[in-house]
């Protein structure tokens, strides 16, 4: 493929490195209230700067609106599978067409480095944004119904990116349930004496279980703790 043609320079940009879940909620609420004529900060007032900046981003790298912000047929055709059954089909589609680098390695036999290797030449980017492109990719996937390797799923298998009902409190796995998927004590109250706030909230959360909202939160409140030396 030239160096210079349109469809290298779609892959060499960045892909969404915003959570899944903020995707699936926005793409619910076009489904419930209608794809407006333009997408822009009026539409987003439910997420915050940073995390609407993010999605405005993953929205053009998958197509789904244009440079003005002005919604594809693409969108439109989401917006209209969202809780159909052409859902898993129509995610997979888009998926394809812009991870298309991804679905020329044998995912579901791929290694974690093979994978890891694939997904940084094709998308090369800081390693900890890499890192967030990744789990999109992944949720992303594992909703379209694609097969992926246990290898690679090993610690991070994506779960159900459906939003938490509203009223109920979210869950937060320890990091070791994460790691070996089974249930763990929370630390007993010996295990936190002693530790400073910013200590105490960091062995109860774990960042992965977050959305992005919810992440920004825990960093600023992290943030206070340490400007007071708690």
């Amino acid at each position: 493929m030239p160096s210079g043609s349109p469809e290298r320079a779609r892959y060499t940009r960045t892909p969404p490195y915003t959570s899944y879940r903020t995707f699936k909620t926005f793409i619910e609420d076009l489904h419930q209230h209608g794809v407006p004529s333009r997408i822009d900060r009026s539409v987003l007032t439910r997420f915050s700067g940073v995390v609407g900046t993010q999605l405005m981003h993953g929205l053009r790298f998958l197509g789904l609106i244009d440079d003005g912000g002005r919604p594809t047929q693409r969108l439109k055709a989401l917006v209209n599978a969202h809780g159909a059954a052409n859902w898993s089909d129509t995610l997979m589609e888009l998926l394809r067409q812009e991870y298309a680098p991804m679905f020329g390695i044998e995912l579901e036999n791929a290694t974690p480095s093979h994978f890891s290797g694939a997904f940084r030449k094709a998308f090369p980017a800081a390693d900890a944004v890499v890192q967030k492109c990744v789990t999109f990719f992944l949720y992303a996937a594992n909703d379209a119904g694609v097969k992926i390797s246990g290898r690679v799923l090993k610690g991070r298998k994506p779960r159900s990116p459906t939003p938490p009902k509203k009223g109920t409190r979210p869950r937060f796995a320890h990091p070791r349930q994460i790691e070996t998927g089974t249930s763990q004590p929370r630390p007993a109250p010996s295990a936190v004496e002693g530790k400073k706030p910013s200590e105490v909230l960091l062995t109860y959360l774990d960042p992965k279980e977050m959305d992005d909202e919810q992440q920004a939160a825990i960093w600023t409140l992290l943030k206070f703790f340490r400007a007071k030396g708690l």
